[in-house]
């Protein structure tokens, strides 16, 4: 049972005196762990030896207002902090979903689709001897592959040298670079490699601002192997060649 505070601070001066009845301890030790205004009244009435003066209940008063006030400001502040970090979350989020996330497809007569396939042989010897690959990670066919990797000349990215480990040289005979161009910005191409042809199944862009007026997007998908065909895949699994050799 909770006892009001005006019938707590009757007995404090008995409960200080330690002249109170063990009942009537326990409602007011239970009620000061819960309550932190009597706690400071009982607090002011064993400093001044169970006298309370007119001032000190004043100043009690004064401390409890302006920590309502305190609380309130900083419930209020706090619940701004939330709105601008939702906001800050929203717009952030909202523009990476209009403006980068691969959400809408690319038409596909909108699209041009090349590849072309090169013997590892006529790659080494076009490349300088000597020369150091500008890649920093070295491309491999094998996660496993920690052999020394060999700087190869690509034509169709440049003619920037990438570093390609000496067992997928080995490995692989052919080197195929497919590349895709579209006016569209390109975010995503879905795609799966059988034997020797890569199915698409989809070309993404983004939902604003995917259009590009001065230049063509080219994303180009290095394959090792020989690649002869390069067919698009709709949702009801109809083929349409893109590319063959």
């Amino acid at each position: 049972m909770k006892y009001p505070c005006g019938i707590i601070k009757d007995l404090l001066p008995l409960y200080i005196d330690d002249v109170c009845n063990e009942d009537s301890r326990q409602v007011v030790e239970n009620h000061l762990a819960e309550c932190e205004a009597c706690r400071k009244y009982h607090e002011a009435m064993k400093a001044t030896e169970g006298y309370v003066d007119k001032e000190t209940l004043e100043d009690l008063n004064m401390v409890n207002s302006l920590k309502t006030v305190k609380n309130k400001i900083n419930k209020k502040i706090a619940v701004i902090v939330l709105c601008v970090v939702i906001a800050a979350v929203t717009c952030v989020g909202g523009y990476h979903l209009l403006f980068n996330a691969a959400i809408k497809d690319v038409p596909l007569e909108s699209v041009s689709i090349s590849a072309n396939v090169y013997s590892v042989e006529e790659l080494l010897q076009n490349t300088e001897a000597g020369m150091n690959g500008s890649e920093s990670v070295t491309i491999s066919a094998d996660e496993d592959d920690d052999s020394e990797p060999v700087a190869v000349s690509i034509p169709d990215i440049g003619g920037a040298l990438i570093n390609i480990s000496t067992k997928t040289l080995e490995k692989y005979d052919y080197i195929s670079v497919a590349s895709v161009k579209s006016d569209y910005f390109l975010r995503d191409i879905e795609e799966d490699r059988i034997d020797d042809t890569i199915y698409i199944s989809a070309i993404k862009t983004t939902l604003l601002n995917n259009k590009a007026t001065v230049f063509q997007t080219n994303i180009c998908g290095l394959e090792f192997g020989e690649i002869n065909r390069i067919v698009f895949v709709d949702g009801s699994g109809a083929e349409t060649v893109l590319w063959s050799r």
